[in-house]
């Protein structure tokens, strides 16, 4: 009976001594196995951060590259605009140039004009012209000095006088003789000057108590000068403010001049 008993129980303690051991393992395993899982999520962790790391420098590296490009943007466009600047400011110096020279080519091409005139005249320089080139009228009253235009030439040796402007410009140093004779009528008063450049040399004024006035009703005046010039000094005759001036077709206004010889 005991043998049959002890038969019955010896696998029963076989299996349970077996499932102690089994479950001896399975706990040694589950806890080794918890720490293995925290490293790898760890090595994973690490694994992401350097990856995450990389990406952040690759950024900033990208990041810094955009802004030295803003910065040579920036740096390209304000040297545009000074480029842009310095040519608009160029091209307004080169049209001043561009005038500068062709004024500089006219005086030269004048200058040579009359160095041409000189040659064929032999240094000989005279012209003679009265005030109107027709008909007979007033001029005047001016409302300020104003410079007397001679239109009808008679004579312009030298092309000298200009009856555009009434102003006879030196074409040389020398000793030059001018003459202007004015004339007036109905009762009126006149006063006119010979100008060199911007003085006044002598003045020619009627006299309304002279014989012509009282007699005639008709009054004129008359003056001459010789004048040192130089080249490019100009001479004109000057009609007062206030005052006129009387010219007809018999041409009684008149102004001359000439050289009298090189100096």
């Amino acid at each position: 009976m005991r043998m049959k008993v002890a038969l019955v129980f010896l696998p029963f303690l076989l299996f349970s001594s077996v499932s102690m051991n089994q479950m001896d393992s399975d706990r040694k395993i589950s806890a080794v196995h918890p720490e293995e899982n925290v490293h790898t999520a760890l090595a994973k962790m690490a694994a992401a951060l350097a990856a995450l790391k990389s990406k952040v420098s690759v950024l900033e590296q990208e990041t810094e590259e955009q802004g030295t490009k803003l910065k040579r943007m920036r740096t390209w466009r304000k040297e545009k605009d000074e480029i842009s600047t310095l040519t608009k400011k160029t091209e307004g110096q080169e049209w001043k140039r561009v005038q500068v020279d062709t004024q500089e080519k006219n005086l030269i091409s004048l200058a040579e004009n009359l160095k041409q005139h000189l040659q064929v005249s032999g240094n000989k320089v005279a012209f003679s012209a009265s005030l109107l080139a027709q008909g007979s009228g007033i001029t005047g009253p001016v409302l300020r000095d104003t410079t007397l235009v001679f239109k009808r030439v008679v004579t312009n040796i030298g092309d000298a006088y200009n009856p555009h402007t009434g102003v006879f410009t030196a074409p040389l140093r020398g000793a030059y003789h001018f003459q202007w004779y004015i004339g007036v009528n109905n009762d009126e008063n006149t006063i006119t000057s010979l100008v060199k450049n911007d003085q006044q040399v002598f003045t020619a004024r009627n006299n309304l108590d002279s014989y012509e006035y009282l007699i005639l009703g008709f009054g004129s005046a008359s003056n001459g000068v010789s004048l040192l010039l130089e080249a490019g000094d100009v001479v004109f005759v000057r009609l007062w403010s206030g005052h006129v001036i009387y010219d007809d077709e018999n041409h009684i206004c008149t102004f001359s001049g000439h050289l009298l010889f090189p100096m």
